[in-house]
């Protein structure tokens, strides 16, 4: 054979071999690396992650048949459960149960090889599915329909554990008829695939590896909302109503919040009334208040650990023994050597968590709790054990959590105050004084404010300038500061005041005043707990203070009263200073506060529900205009603080102007064309400096 010959033959070949390679390793780098033992998070294919243990589950042990039932603890475990369902049944309630598996059991595909050949069809969640089944309740075990869909339809999270909208459709499809319900056109609903970058196994897995890889999910938007969503009743009871069903239907979750947060709508859309219970026990109040004809039981199954062993009736007797075990909403870092717990627990009730390096307690305020936990940082995992004390009650049992040391988790700028109140970082030294200016500097910002104003007037004579400074939460609450914080004898918002007060220049509002006197008889608190800002009601008081000052020249423009407005509360997910701490938005709930004219807007502005600056419209610059020749005329130079006063000050003016947020530029020429009534200067009390 020629060389020649075998020269070609050797280049055909190594053509051939790397068209393979070209082909495969595409394919091949699609798949998951095998899994680190040493990481809580599972990197699999596809972007998905997967939690290998928590604070509540071991996923991984449970996925591979390590944890087996005990055979007494599996009997008690049914055993409540058929006390729960023969309770209900004396009722006329039935009782459907429905087992949701988990996220690494549908998806074993998208698994690493060294995870997913671990895989084992006999664990504590197959065993509990038998032992229902044998027991002779009503059990929907939806590993099959979820099969069924999990490709054409992504039914979990990405980069969560819990089940998205399209995972809750399905879940509630399976249980409609069981709960006595008519199933939802899939065509009632719009489809939208989103990325977060914000999702606890996102955050978690970057702090592992510091590799970012993003949530994505499906949400299921309804195209006609036909019920009343959130009516709060009681400790972990919440309901909505809708008059265009009937039939009632309540839901239980064991520790499965999230999966019924995912189905919820649904079931709400399909009932007269559904009702949502956290936990698995409902007492007599709650039942005779809404009578439902069907119960829900979800069970997922990485909480199947957390069903309790003691009898789940309903309680008869309305004077409880005990009080309610607290509901544990999600565990943070605020430090590598700091746990901090959000949750649920009966109002005006004491919860304490012992297990840490010294024991914490925390009242609740509406029932919402925050802890700081100090965890021990001489082993890698410890176990807290949370419980709630109610007077006139016993202590609850324990619910256990389990918490991690690690050196290099940590979010520094988060304070956990009493009351679940959160408090950023910043804020801190104007609360103890520690940012206090000397007599210099302090005249140093007198003259600069005063020249800026000087600058104006040049050019608009006749312009009054207004400064408003947002005071910090600290500032309206220290009641709320963490124990080791001192409220100092002055801060720099005071000295402002103080120093402006006989001033001709400009106006320098003291909010300090009116909002703490308003917090005495406000409805409602004025500043969110879980979010750096004021809420509504807290910008409502700051209106008034602002409105009052301009109606001394423009008596049209006084403010509206309060009885002018709906002031309600409505659960939503937390706030900005929540996720600062890594928590799921999801998970960590907050009752926020809101103030909605009971007449149309002029300004035609829409808000929605969400916990203030979610809304990324109001960033914007925007120009309103009322014809009323009565009313002043004004531009505004603000900060996120302004966000919630909009809607407010937009009423009161004939033409008002609001400048893009964070931007206080010199605006020669507007100033002299527009030669406003007012030049609104809005900074909130953290950024004086900047001033």
């Amino acid at each position: 054979m020629s060389k020649r010959r075998i020269l070609s033959y050797v280049c055909a070949f190594a053509a051939f071999v790397l068209l393979v390679l070209a082909v495969a390793l595409p394919l091949y780098g699609k798949k998951a690396r095998d899994y680190n033992e040493k990481y809580d998070v599972i990197e699999g294919s596809d972007g998905f992650l997967f939690s290998a243990r928590s604070a509540f589950t071991d996923e991984l042990a449970d996925f591979s048949g390590q944890t087996s039932y005990d055979a007494e603890v599996l009997s008690r475990t049914v055993e409540a459960l058929s006390g729960s369902a023969s309770a209900l049944a004396d009722r006329g309630c039935a009782s459907v149960f429905v087992l949701v598996p988990s996220k690494m059991s549908v998806y074993r595909d998208k698994l690493p090889g060294n995870v997913a050949k671990r895989c084992s069809q006999t664990r504590k969640y197959t065993e509990l599915c038998a032992a229902m089944t044998a027991a002779g309740l009503d059990v929907i075990e939806l590993s099959g329909l979820f099969g069924k869909y999990k490709d054409s339809e992504q039914l979990f999270h990405t980069a969560s554990d819990a089940i998205n909208d399209a995972g809750g459709y399905r879940l509630f499809t399976a249980a409609a008829g069981a709960a006595g319900l008519a199933a939802l056109p899939e065509d009632g609903y719009t489809a939208r695939t989103s990325e977060d970058y914000n999702y606890p196994l996102t955050r978690e897995y970057r702090n592992e590896t510091g590799k970012t890889v993003p949530n994505r999910t499906v949400t299921l938007t309804e195209n006609n909302v036909t019920y009343k969503d959130d009516e709060r009743y009681a400790f972990g009871v919440t309901a909505t109503k809708n008059s265009e069903k009937t039939g009632s239907v309540i839901v239980f979750s064991a520790g499965a919040g999230n999966s019924v947060s995912a189905c919820r709508k649904f079931f709400s859309a399909a009932a007269g009334t559904a009702v949502f219970v956290d936990g698995m026990i409902a007492d007599e109040t709650v039942l005779d208040r809404y009578a439902p004809d069907h119960a829900v039981f979800v069970i997922y199954e990485g909480d199947v650990r957390s069903l309790p062993l003691k009898s789940m009736q309903p309680q008869t007797d309305p004077d409880l023994d005990s009080s309610a075990v607290p509901v544990i909403d999600a565990v943070v870092y605020s430090s590598g050597d700091c746990a901090v717990i959000f949750g649920k627990a009966e109002a005006e009730s004491t919860v304490t968590v012992k297990g840490g390096e010294k024991v914490v307690s925390r009242r609740t305020e509406n029932g919402a709790f925050a802890a700081e936990v100090p965890i021990r940082t001489d082993t890698e995992r410890s176990e807290l054990y949370v419980t709630a004390k109610t007077d006139g009650k016993n202590e609850s049992d324990p619910v256990t959590v389990n918490v991690k040391y690690e050196e290099r988790v940590g979010y520094k700028n988060v304070r956990v105050g009493k009351y679940g109140h959160l408090h950023y970082e910043e804020t801190v030294p104007d609360f103890t004084g520690a940012s206090a200016l000397s007599d210099g500097d302090l005249q140093g910002y007198v003259n600069y404010l005063r020249a800026r104003s000087d600058r104006i007037h040049a050019v608009s004579p006749d312009t009054k300038i207004i400064y408003v400074i947002p005071p910090n939460h600290l500032t309206i609450y220290p009641e709320t500061a963490p124990d080791d914080l001192v409220e100092g004898a002055t801060s720099r918002l005071r000295q402002f005041i103080e120093a402006f007060k006989d001033d001709d220049s400009l106006i320098f509002l003291d909010l300090i005043t009116p909002l703490t006197e308003a917090k005495q008889t406000a409805p409602y608190r004025l500043y969110n707990k879980t979010d750096t800002h004021w809420n509504e009601l807290g910008a409502y008081y700051a209106y008034v203070r602002i409105m009052d000052e301009i109606s001394k020249d423009f008596p049209a423009a006084a403010p509206d009263p309060l009885s002018g407005f709906d002031v309600f509360t409505k659960s939503v997910n937390g706030g900005d200073m929540a996720n600062f701490l890594g928590a799921d938005l999801n998970a960590v709930r907050e009752d926020g506060v809101y103030v909605r004219s009971k007449k149309p807007l002029f300004s035609g502005i829409e808000k929605d529900y969400s916990m203030n600056f979610e809304n990324v419209w109001f960033s914007d610059q925007h120009e309103f205009a009322i014809d009323d020749a009565s009313l002043p005329t004004m531009i505004m130079y603000r900060d996120s603080f302004s966000t919630n006063l909009m809607s407010f000050l937009a009423e009161k003016f004939s033409c008002s102007v609001f400048h893009t947020m964070w931007d206080y530029p010199e605006e020669t020429e507007l100033w002299e064309q527009m030669k406003p009534d007012y030049i609104i200067i809005e900074h909130v009390e953290r950024g004086l400096g900047g001033i």
